[in-house]
């Protein structure tokens, strides 16, 4: 058969998204060239609005891997997946009261800085490194996806696919700063919602109905939320989701450096945690329609599977594989889908390159100069190398997205995972940071590392494992070279052929085992830990491991540490660290008195009230000192 192409309208809605993603950084460049500082450009003047701000966060959750993975999800294991929504019940009020006040309140840049304020300079580099090559890693990986779609559908070289984008994306970040970024994350994320409403209403019209696609699924025992088993190897269950879940998401809402930049970016306290509530109905809308959207999928091809005919090699590509089946010949319609699934990569990768900029400018390259220069690092001097470092990240993310074609499925799998694996062990620091005072710069930086090494013994492993024990594909293998294959060919192996790879973020998360737990190894039964679980894991070492090496070193004994770096929840909820409020007089410069809270402290130890003397000598909860309080090289 004749080779498919994409019709002019597919075209010209690719191109568009392009253009306007561009477009948006041109225009923030050319308005504040006149008052583009470096918190301008790498926080939006602190000053950003709660619409943009709101969108760029949602533009984090929808991403591809959401969108290709969930609905195939359903369509092979049943509604279980949607209780996942009742973990953000728990992740945003913790994130918003919990976490971000602490990061706000005390006007930090990077989140790193705030490490080093409770610990110690090398457990901020410590923890900005890990970051940036985190992200460095995921985002080659999330580039080189969408690259392989436009290759096989559009027919341009791999080269000129991975250029194409990561120019876009690298330009408009570079240009425009956090404002651009943000603003089009907005943008993209219109497009990934529009596209996932468009499938699900054409799909749902399509096999007859609303009641057709519930009745389907009802009568095939789809419909599924009673999952209780308390196994930690059960994939999903009530526990996994809702409280794993909740675990695995605070990852990303309480100690991601490009969430947490978002909130910084606003110029209020109670702005940031409205942004932040605000993606709860957002969340629980979008995952119930990505979840309809694998009934749809049920509905149609629950009695005529396309990976079991040999349609389709990958389980992965069921979404790509629907909308060709059912909007194949709706001129436009794959121009958008293609659209919708660069632009969550887009989202991705600009975030990154802009949090990635920020990082290693404030937590690397100033201290850096200080140390050498011995003076703090000018205005236009700071302001230029965050733009540079912009493009360097940028291009570094395009160099690595090329070279991931040379790569064999292992390493690509390592790549995805490393966002899971690292997650977990910063969300500890965080935690040893905020909840435990005892913990000192010692432990924190023997307990990250130690959680780093138990998840990624336990997620490679798992990958090595699954992959061993993978059912063998005997379909023959799509041809997209060749001359022998039509539309859908060309559009579901383009849009899923990188994809499917994706599917590691949830732990091969449409791979069915066929052992039972009970015939496991005792080492085979730790790789089957729930992906649900790993953060939970990596959080509870670095705590544990935290504490144990804290109070072998001393602890706190002799440090001041001021009660602002805690959680207020620690603070409120902590016998050990209730700090009361006390009106004290101070003078200000006109010699006038005037009263100011200060905390209650202890006469003998200088602990606060409610921790007793010989606590407090190890704990080393102290009041806040002016003479002492650290200076900071704001931007």
């Amino acid at each position: 058969m004749e080779r498919a192409t994409f019709h002019w309208a597919d075209y010209l809605i690719f191109v568009l998204m392009l253009v306007i993603s561009a477009a948006i950084g041109i225009f923030y460049a050319v308005r504040d060239k006149r008052t583009q500082t470096t918190a301008n450009f790498l926080l939006g003047g602190r000053r950003m609005s709660l619409f943009p701000v709101t969108l760029s966060l949602m533009a984090t959750f929808l991403s591809a891997v959401l969108v290709l993975g969930v609905p195939t999800e359903i369509f092979y294991n049943g509604t279980m997946y949607w209780l996942i929504s009742f973990s953000n019940l728990i992740t945003f009020p913790v994130a918003a009261h919990a976490f971000l006040p602490v990061f706000h309140d005390l006007e930090l840049t990077s989140a790193y800085e705030y490490l080093e304020r409770r610990f110690s300079r090398p457990v901020r580099i410590l923890g900005s490194v890990i970051f940036q090559l985190q992200m460095i890693l995921y985002m080659g990986v999330v580039l080189y996806a969408p690259a392989i779609a436009l290759n096989q559908v559009m027919g341009i070289s791999m080269l000129v696919s991975i250029l194409l984008i990561g120019a876009v994306c690298t330009f408009y970040t570079a240009i425009g700063g956090l404002k651009a970024v943000m603003w089009t994350d907005a943008f993209q994320m219109l497009i990934v919602f529009a596209g996932v409403v468009g499938v699900v209403w054409r799909g749902t019209m399509e096999v007859g109905g609303f009641t057709v696609v519930w009745e389907t699924a009802k009568n095939s025992s789809m419909l599924r939320a009673d999952n209780f088993d308390a196994s930690p190897l059960e994939r999903h269950t009530f526990w996994t989701l809702v409280f794993g879940g909740f675990m695995t998401s605070m990852t990303i809402y309480a100690s991601n450096q490009a969430m947490i930049q978002r909130y910084l970016s606003m110029q209020t306290k109670r702005q940031a945690q409205t942004a932040l509530y605000l993606q709860l109905p957002a969340s629980i809308v979008f995952t119930t329609l990505l979840v309809f959207t694998g009934l749809v999928l049920f509905a149609r091809y629950h009695d005529n599977d396309p990976v079991k005919l040999c349609l389709i090699n990958k389980r992965d590509q069921l979404i790509p594989w629907l909308v060709m089946d059912v909007l194949g010949k709706v001129h436009g319609f794959p121009g958008l889908m293609v659209a919708c699934i660069f632009s969550a990569s887009l989202s991705t990768v600009s975030s990154g390159v802009n949090a990635l900029a920020l990082t290693f400018l404030t937590d690397i390259a100033k201290p850096a100069y200080r140390a050498l220069k011995g003076r703090h690092m000018e205005e236009r001097m700071s302001s230029i190398l965050s733009k540079v470092f912009a493009l360097l990240f940028g291009a570094t993310t395009i160099a690595l997205a090329f070279l991931a074609q040379f790569f064999g499925s292992f390493i690509l799998q390592v790549a995805l995972s490393i966002f899971g694996m690292v997650g977990g062990p910063l969300l500890g620091l965080f935690v040893c940071a905020l909840f435990f005072p005892v913990i000192n710069s010692w432990g924190a930086s023997v307990g990250v590392i130690c959680s780093l090494a138990v998840t990624s013994w336990v997620a490679i492993g798992s990958i090595m494992n699954n992959s061993a024990h993978a059912h063998e594909n005997t379909c023959p293998e799509v041809r997209v070279n060749g001359s022998d294959y039509n539309t859908t060919t060309v559009f579901t192996t383009a849009a899923t052929t990188a994809l499917e790879v994706s599917s590691t973020l949830y732990n091969n998360s449409t791979w069915i085992p066929t052992r039972t737990h009970e015939s496991l190894s005792s080492l085979d039964q730790v790789y089957q830990l729930s992906y649900m679980w790993y953060s939970t894991l990596a959080v509870v070492t670095a705590v544990v491991v935290g504490l144990v090496v804290s109070c072998l070193t001393g602890g706190n004994k002799g440090r001041s540490l001021d009660p602002r770096l805690l959680s207020p929840w620690y603070i409120k909820l902590s016998m050990l660290a209730t700090v009361a409020p006390l009106k004290s007089e101070k003078r200000d410069e006109d010699g006038e008195q005037r009263k100011e809270n200060v905390e209650m402290t202890d006469v003998m130890s200088g602990a606060p009230n409610g921790v007793h003397a010989h606590d407090a000598r190890f704990y080393g909860v102290y009041q806040r000192s002016d003479n002492i309080e650290e200076s900071r090289d704001n931007l």
